[in-house]
C-alpha cells in the first residue's frame, strides 16, 4: 500500500464565480489556470456550509453540516477527524493560518493537529498587507512557515493552510490589485471590517457591496499566487510528485446579488441565506503524481475529502477518480440561525433580527452537463432552480419547503455526536460588532459616492 503527503489549501471566503479558472471575464487566478492542465478541476464543487467553523468540520470529518452540528458554541471531540487518523498512522499533521475560529477558539479544531500556527506577535515588514484594517501578516507568510514545517519533516506529513486574504477585509498588494482604485480602497477602510449589517439593514445600497468586489478580485489574484508559490517550494524540496494537493475555498462570499426566495436577505458577505454564491467553491485536485488535467462536472462536496485522502494519499482506494463527486448525484448544505450576539447585532442595526434568523436547508441534484438541480429552503420558503456554470439559472420555481426538509430527515443521514457543548459561552466579545465608522456617510460623500 502506497502513502503519500498531504496538501490542503483552503481559501477562505472564496467563491467558484471569481476564478478565471471556472470561467470568470477576469484573470484572477492564472497560476490555478497552469495548474489545472495537470489536475482535476470540479466545476459544480459546493461547499457544507456558507461559513467557516461547520465547513471545516464536515471537510475535516466527512459528517455533513446538520449532521454534526457543530459551530462555534460547541467543542470538537478527539478522534473524529482525517488529520488525527493521519496522526495515528504516523503522519506529522500542521494547521497554519490566520483565522481565529481554526486556531484560537474554544472550538478544538487546532487540537486536531499536532502543530498548528497562528497570527504572529511580530513579523517582517516584508508579509504587510496592503491597508490598515487589521494588524495581522498576508498569507505569504504562512505560505513561507508552512514550507519551513514541511522542509523539516523526515517521514509522511499532512499540513492544511487557510489563507485570509480573500476573507474581508480584502487588503491585496499593489501587484495584485488589479481591478480595484483609491475610491474603493479608501470606502472600504471607511466601512471597518464587519459592514454586512448595514447593507442588510438598507443603510448603504448593495451598489457599494459590488463596488467591493473590485478588490475582492485582486485578492483572489493574491490567493492564486500563494498557492504558486505553495507548489514551488514543493518543487523545489522534490516533495510535490508525492503529495495529495487540494485546493478548495470553504465557502464563498456575496456581493449584493439579489435571492430567489423573496424572505431571503440578499447575499452580502456569507454567514446568512441560501444564494449559491456562498456555496459554489472551486475545488482543484491534483493526485500525487498525476499529469494530466481533467474536468469533472458531476456535483462534488468538500464533505468527501476524508475518503479523497484515503483513496489518494493512504492508498485504499481509486487514486485516479474523482474523489470528491457524490456517488449517489446528491449533495446537502446547511446554515444554522444565527445565535444570540449576531441577533442582538441585527437588532441593534436592522431593528428585526427575525429576517436573518432562519435556518437555511439546501439540496442539489447532479444533472447532464455543467448543471446542477438546487432547492433551497429559507425558512418555511422554498425555491427550486437549475444552476448552470457559475451562476447562470433557468427554471426558476418556487417550491413546498417541506420537499427539501423532509430530505434532511430522511434516513439517509444520521445526527453523529462528535462536540461537547461549551457551557456559557457567549462568543467572542466582539465578534458581531460592525465597526462601523460613525461619520461614514461623510466620508463617502467625500469620495464622490453620494
Amino acid at each position: 500500500m502506497s502513502r503519500h503527503n498531504v496538501l490542503l489549501v483552503v481559501a477562505d471566503s472564496l467563491r467558484a464565480r471569481s476564478t478565471s479558472v471556472l470561467g470568470y471575464r477576469r484573470e484572477t487566478t492564472p497560476f490555478l489556470d497552469a495548474f489545472a492542465e495537470e489536475a482535476t478541476v470540479y466545476t459544480q464543487a459546493r461547499s457544507p456550509s456558507n461559513w467557516t467553523v461547520p465547513s471545516h468540520v464536515s471537510l475535516f470529518t466527512g459528517h455533513e453540516t446538520h449532521e454534526h452540528g457543530v459551530d462555534h458554541t460547541a467543542r470538537l471531540d478527539a478522534g473524529h477527524t482525517i488529520f488525527e487518523e493521519l496522526a495515528d498512522a504516523g503522519y506529522d499533521t500542521g494547521l497554519f493560518s490566520d483565522n481565529p475560529f481554526l486556531t484560537d477558539h474554544e472550538s478544538g479544531l487546532d487540537e486536531v493537529f499536532q502543530t498548528a500556527v497562528g497570527s504572529p506577535e511580530e513579523y517582517d515588514s516584508a508579509y504587510e498587507t496592503n491597508g490598515s484594517l487589521g494588524d495581522w501578516p498576508n498569507g505569504f507568510w504562512y505560505a513561507d512557515r508552512t514550507l519551513e514545517w514541511i522542509s523539516e519533516r523526515e517521514g509522511d506529513w499532512a499540513a492544511c493552510i487557510n489563507l485570509m486574504d480573500t476573507h474581508r477585509p480584502y487588503e491585496p498588494l499593489a501587484e495584485y490589485d488589479e481591478w480595484s482604485d483609491e475610491r474603493s480602497r479608501d470606502m472600504q477602510e471607511s466601512m471597518g471590517f464587519k459592514w454586512h449589517w448595514e447593507f442588510l439593514s438598507g443603510t448603504l445600497s448593495l451598489g457599494f457591496a459590488g463596488i467591493l468586489e473590485q478588490i475582492y478580485d485582486g485578492a483572489v489574484r493574491q490567493a492564486d499566487a500563494i498557492f504558486e508559490s505553495l507548489i514551488r517550494g514543493l518543487e523545489e524540496q522534490g516533495v510535490l510528485d508525492d503529495t495529495l494537493v487540494v485546493f478548495a475555498g470553504d465557502h464563498g462570499e456575496g456581493f449584493g446579488e439579489p435571492t430567489a426566495i423573496p424572505a431571503e436577505p440578499p447575499a452580502v458577505s456569507h454567514r446568512i441565506g441560501t444564494h449559491d454564491t456562498m456555496y459554489h467553491v472551486p475545488l482543484i485536485v491534483r493526485a500525487p503524481g498525476q499529469r494530466e488535467g481533467h474536468r469533472v462536472t458531476d456535483l462534488a462536496t468538500l464533505s468527501r475529502f476524508p475518503d479523497a485522502v484515503r483513496a489518494m494519499a493512504l492508498g485504499d482506494g481509486n487514486a485516479d477518480g474523482p474523489a470528491f463527486a457524490s456517488p449517489n448525484g446528491t449533495v446537502v448544505a446547511s446554515q444554522s440561525p444565527i445565535g444570540p450576539a449576531m441577533r442582538e447585532e441585527a437588532e441593534r442595526v436592522c431593528g428585526d433580527a427575525t429576517p436573518f434568523a432562519k435556518h437555511a436547508r439546501l439540496v442539489y441534484h447532479d444533472r447532464p452537463g455543467d448543471e446542477v438541480r438546487k432547492r433551497a429552503a429559507w425558512g418555511d420558503s422554498a425555491h427550486e432552480s437549475i444552476i448552470k456554470g457559475c451562476g447562470g439559472t433557468a427554471e426558476d420555481t418556487d417550491i413546498d419547503a417541506a420537499i427539501v426538509r423532509n430530505h434532511f430527515d430522511s434516513d439517509r443521514y444520521a445526527d453523529v455526536d462528535i462536540a461537547t457543548p461549551l457551557d456559557g459561552y457567549t462568543e467572542f466579545e466582539d465578534a458581531s460588532d460592525t465597526q462601523f465608522a460613525g461619520d461614514l456617510d461623510e466620508r463617502l460623500e467625500a469620495l464622490g459616492y453620494k
